[in-house]
């Protein structure tokens, strides 16, 4: 019968590779009681897993209830390729909606745009969630709404960073963002999208020089 440790080790690796797997999002709940039955071991070794996996940073202990997968940090580098990431996405979107010759105009995206202007000098909450709500809107004519999502949960990802230096930045950068995002909406209303394809490469632009400095 393996012994108490190695049971232990076993959820831990388990647990590990779920997230690096990102099997795992982060927010996802899981408690010791679904991991025990999983792997068919008691829940004693699943709580010193939690205890470990917490003191390392994955989980975020909520006693009585289990643990929540925590957001990972991400390096300057990092940040830099999602940027790329979303750019490519996007610049590829534009495309598609001109050769489709789609127009966003009756999706509301106009009036999403202006809840996220009018929170621009709120809390980081407000501005996030309104920020989320217009890149989903304005992902809304997607054919493939599988890289939409891996969109969004890109950019999840990063709106959701506990680094302070670059929660500072990006809250430095709302003005920035707020312009271009009202730019690329008029470019894409008005059909002329070769310049909301350029306004995007300009806001990733910005953004990740903005963080190459900003982050050192």
């Amino acid at each position: 019968m393996p012994k108490p440790k190695n049971l232990e080790e076993t959820a831990y690796r388990y647990i590990k590779n779920q997230i690096h797997a990102r099997q795992w999002l982060p927010q996802t709940h899981i408690t010791e009681q679904r991991l025990s039955k999983e792997l068919a071991i008691s829940r004693t070794p699943v709580r010193y897993a939690f205890q470990r996996l917490q003191a390392e940073g994955y989980l975020e202990i909520e006693p009585h209830k289990g643990a929540r997968i925590k957001e990972q940090p991400i390096d300057s580098r990092g940040i830099q390729e999602r940027l790329e990431f979303i750019e490519l996405f996007l610049v590829n979107y534009f495309h598609y909606l001109q050769i489709k010759e789609l127009s966003i105009q009756n999706h509301g995206i106009e009036e999403i745009l202006a809840e996220l202007l009018a929170v621009a000098d709120g809390t980081e909450k407000e501005y996030i969630k309104q920020e989320t709500r217009f890149i989903h809107q304005l992902l809304t004519l997607s054919k493939n709404r599988f890289s939409a999502s891996l969109v969004m949960d890109t950019i999840r990802e990063l709106q959701l960073q506990e680094d302070h230096d670059y929660r500072d930045l990006m809250y430095k950068n709302r003005e920035v963002k707020n312009r271009l995002y009202q730019k690329i909406v008029l470019y894409l209303t008005a059909g002329e999208y070769a310049l909301a394809r350029k306004e995007t490469r300009i806001l990733i632009n910005q953004l990740t020089l903005s963080v190459i400095h900003g982050m050192q």
